[in-house]
């Protein structure tokens, strides 16, 4: 039998499901207090995809007890009190109206610091060079649950990493988000497989590292992207009506060689000015073409489509899918590799 009123009608939330899950998340985490699950569920709906003016931005956040131990383990660095408040939702709103713009790229992550009086939070400084390990690897493969600490990441617009010490993790997808849909992080690291299939140890890790670190940071700030991958020794390919191929290809396991080395300055240069150039190149239209054995060879590469593709009025998905499919029916012949992420967040890889 209803309870409800007359003309009362039925209200139906996921906050109060989602509020549970992330308590007994915390719970596992060793941050059990009061007053703590419902603000963490506010910080992971707010986070899942949010705008400052319009503008989409990609915050790091951390939520823990120990703010010492949290630096040690992340490897952050000077960090910069700017607020407190009361465990509410409104603090958490505060925190990262103050804090998310300041924490973009790799040079600044926000902290939310447990103190007897509520919160305090503000934000600390990382390294960007992509290069080292970002505060989440150090997180992900830390051992010790000792620390009390959870991390909260925006994968992709409406999917979140709640990440815990000692491999605990959760996905949490919100909004229409497909729980079978690949996660950014799989197909990035397909991706990166596939950029370094060519590559001898230990040079296949170091670039391995330094392809998933650029590419995650490009898909954030990317309207949408595809790639294709040559294999080794490919200078360029019938596929290819137009575009952008590079003279000298830039041969990234190189750059990434020699500052290991040497660990100079310039090297290190080389390797950031490198990185920041291959974001470009996936913000234009078109393909970016990389190669199996770790060379950038171009961008803004488009192929001519199968008339049987163009005409097919009930193929589901834009311009950039049905190039992507194009491309996937090449890989094992021409290819080695295609990679696709849609303007909406859709993300997949196929692979040799």
């Amino acid at each position: 039998m209803s309870t409800l009123a007359p003309g009362e009608s039925p209200v139906l939330s996921f906050r109060h499901l989602l509020s549970d899950a992330v308590c007994s998340f915390l719970h596992e985490a060793g941050l059990g207090p009061a007053n703590v699950g419902d603000p963490l569920s506010e910080l992971i709906v707010t986070l899942s995809r949010y705008r400052e003016e319009g503008e989409p931005l990609f915050p790091v956040a951390f939520l823990g007890d120990d703010l010492e131990g949290m630096l040690r383990v992340l490897g952050g660095r000077e960090p910069v009190a700017l607020g407190a408040g009361p465990r509410t939702r409104e603090t958490i709103q505060r925190a990262l109206k103050q804090c998310a713009p300041l924490g973009q790229g790799r040079w600044w992550s926000l902290y939310v610091l447990l103190v007897p009086e509520g919160f305090a939070y503000g934000v600390f400084r990382t390294d960007p060079f992509p290069l080292v390990e970002t505060p989440l690897e150090r997180m992900r493969r830390a051992g010790d649950r000792s620390l009390r600490m959870v991390g909260v990441l925006q994968l992709a617009e409406n999917v979140i990493e709640l990440r815990g010490m000692g491999g605990l993790y959760r996905h949490i997808f919100l909004s229409g988000s497909r729980v079978e849909a690949t996660l950014p992080t799989v197909a990035m690291d397909e991706l990166a497989l596939g950029l370094t299939a060519d590559v001898k140890e230990p040079a296949r890790s170091y670039t391995r590292d330094f392809y998933r670190r650029v590419l995650f940071e490009a898909m954030q700030a990317s309207h949408g992207t595809l790639v294709a991958v040559l294999p080794k020794g490919s200078e360029g390919s019938p596929l290819f009506v137009d575009g952008v191929l590079l003279e000298e290809p830039l041969d990234m396991v190189a750059r990434v060689m020699h500052y290991h080395e040497t660990r100079e300055m310039e090297a290190a240069s080389a390797v950031s000015s490198a990185a920041q150039l291959l974001r470009g190149m996936m913000a234009t239209d078109g393909i970016t073409v990389l190669r199996s054995d770790g060379f950038i060879l171009g961008y803004n590469v488009f192929i001519r489509h199968p008339e049987t593709l163009i005409r097919e009025p009930t193929r589901v998905g834009g311009a950039r899918r049905r190039t992507y499919e194009v491309l996937c029916a090449w890989v094992g012949r021409e290819l080695t590799t295609a990679f696709f992420r849609s303007q909406d967040g859709a993300i997949a890889c196929c692979r040799d």
